[in-house]
């Protein structure tokens, strides 16, 4: 539909006035910036040339409405202990986002030398809400920038050998598949924990739009 068109814009402003171009499916609205995320959304088979354009454009998704909850917490909030082992939403924050942060170098030079176990050094650094934000929102924007500049990259991935320190070798595709899938879990435990507060969020980003996406039932 074209928002030029009153019907479009009818229809537009009926769904919140998301970006353009964005796609409706099932009551889900979500900003399209590749046409691999159409293929993705529609759970369709867009080749093996876009497999790694949907999921690094499916991360792209999960970072943007992260960031977009982490803006409306205050930091009490931020800092509160949740179920997830009591970890606090400050370090789910660093957890998910940097190995995102990682990535292009890895899949541009096969080395993505992830230690979650320095996650505390980084997270001592985030002193308050604002500072969160400003970490999220900085990998998310740079995520993003690459992406807009990576399709041969990305297209490449599943012939891409990435060494990593706990898994040894693997492809570029599987890289991305399961960073894509540690980013929705701990995405979907910030979702829970600030629904057990009362905390509505407004947004229709949910993880439901994301093909091949399959989480334990349970939320640890």
């Amino acid at each position: 539909m074209n928002i030029r068109e009153p019907e479009g814009r009818a229809r537009w402003e009926a769904v919140g006035k998301p970006t353009i171009p964005s796609l409706e499916v099932d009551g889900v609205v979500s900003g399209i910036m590749h046409p691999s995320q159409v293929a993705s959304m529609l759970g369709l088979d867009g080749g093996a040339a876009f497999e790694g354009p949907r999921l690094a454009w499916d991360i792209s998704a999960i970072l943007d409405a992260w960031v977009e909850h982490l803006r409306l917490l205050d930091w009490e909030t931020i800092c509160a202990p949740t179920p997830s082992r009591e970890r606090s939403l400050r370090h789910l924050t660093c957890n998910a986002f940097h190995p995102i942060g990682l990535l292009p170098v890895a899949l541009e030079t096969g080395a993505f030398p992830w230690r979650p176990e320095d996650d505390p050094e980084r997270e001592a650094v985030l002193h308050s809400a604002d500072v969160v934000v400003a970490y999220a929102s900085a990998i998310a924007q740079a995520w993003q920038g690459w992406l807009l500049g990576a399709d041969e990259v990305l297209e490449r991935a599943a012939a891409t050998t990435v060494q990593h320190e706990e898994r040894g070798d693997l492809d570029g595709a599987t890289l991305l598949a399961a960073q894509r899938w540690h980013l929705a879990f701990h995405y979907r435990q910030l979702k829970v924990f600030l629904a057990g507060r009362g905390s509505v969020i407004p947004g229709s980003f949910t993880l439901d739009a994301l093909a091949d996406l399959e989480l334990p039932e349970e939320v640890f």
